[in-house]
């Protein structure tokens, strides 16, 4: 299967690790960590003082990123969920708070539902947008609603659409600090959708999981790599003790399992045209596990190697460690995972069988 992607891709990507690498900076973050981190939970009730990095992602947005990215019949560039998921793996490099993912799909299926202003508004980044996944009647906890300007909410009925400042939001304390609360209050009326739209989402946000999975992990190889060849026991890099080095290798194929079942996945969405078979959720459940069992085997390498560095809160070992302990239990862990992909198989036999 080929992944090579063109040009404008290409370009893109590049684009957002420069800016990521320039503004997503270890002082940076430590900034953010003194609004809302360990020990300031009590705050992050505005843009003022959650866990937003407002200027890389005011430098995404005046770039056309989430523009980019949006339906082609907003002016998006038609990169697709492959291109989509390449820009999620370069915030994950720098664990970027940034909601690009939600407003990604928010613009999508503001699009479907036939809001083309609302979507136009989310995609130029002039709005900022929070997608909670199903509508039970009960408070779902959604990423980035303290500070959103508009909640989208998916339910059987269709889309419900709320403004931000209507919503009634709870502030929520995630694993890695970032910004979510609580959503109650009335969804309002629904606006139909069609059919597989929803179900559409749902495996994309899965793909944006993965996608940011994969990143926070490249990294946080790359760093503890780095940190290994440096640090000195009995006279030699650590990094040479077979141990660490086959910790480390085993890494680097974490990290490939995770690099190849998340692009499957984004290639079979692609190819799907809207409409997910079978085939596009073995590839999705796929991509999960190993961004679950390979997210949560380096984490801990990471911390492992740096030792009691790695939970020091003055470096930047501790955030990815937390980063991909977060996306694993967004992602709902591995056995999840390999459940779901059971099912397909019982169902639907195997997926792949004939596939190139």
């Amino acid at each position: 299967m080929d992944f090579s992607v063109d040009d404008t891709t290409a370009e893109l990507t590049a684009l957002v690790r420069d800016m990521g690498e320039r503004l997503v900076t270890d002082d940076s973050l430590r900034e953010l960590d003194a609004r809302f981190g360990p020990g300031t939970e009590s705050g992050g009730t505005d843009r003022d003082t959650a866990r937003f990095h407002a200027r890389y992602w005011e430098e995404l947005v005046r770039a056309g990123v989430p523009a980019a990215l949006a339906p082609e019949s907003l002016g998006g560039a038609g990169l697709g969920v492959i291109g989509e998921a390449l820009v999620l793996r370069e915030l994950g490099r720098v664990v970027a708070p940034v909601p690009l993912s939600p407003a990604i799909r928010a613009a999508h299926l503001l699009e479907a539902a036939g809001q083309t202003d609302r979507a136009t508004a989310v995609a130029e980044g002039r709005e900022i947008a929070a997608v909670a996944d199903g509508w039970s009647g009960s408070a779902p906890e959604v990423d980035w609603a303290p500070i959103a300007d508009v909640i989208v909410r998916s339910s059987a009925d269709g889309l419900h659409v709320a403004d931000g400042a209507a919503a009634t939001v709870e502030r929520t304390v995630p694993v890695d600090y970032s910004c979510s609360g609580l959503v109650t209050g009335d969804p309002g009326a629904a606006t139909a959708l069609a059919a597989g739209a929803l179900e559409f989402d749902a495996l994309r946000r899965r793909v944006h999981l993965a996608a940011h999975q994969w990143g926070v992990i490249e990294a946080a190889l790359e760093r503890t790599a780095a940190y290994a060849s440096t640090r000195h026991q009995f006279g030699r890099p650590i990094g040479t003790f077979q141990a660490v080095a086959a910790r480390l290798a085993d890494g680097s194929i974490d990290v490939d399992a995770v690099r190849l079942s998340t692009l499957r996945a984004a290639y079979e969405l692609d190819a799907c045209s809207g409409d997910p078979g079978p085939t596009a959720h073995a590839a999705v459940a796929s991509a999960h596990f190993w961004a679950c069992d390979a997210g949560h085997r380096l984490a801990h390498t990471a911390v492992h190697v740096h030792g009691g560095v790695g939970l020091d809160r003055s470096e930047p070992a501790h955030r990815y460690f937390l980063a991909a302990k977060a996306d694993e239990f967004r992602l709902g862990g591995a056995t999840r995972q390999l459940l779901d992909l059971g099912d397909v198989l019982a169902t639907a036999g195997d997926p792949w069988e004939y596939s190139a």
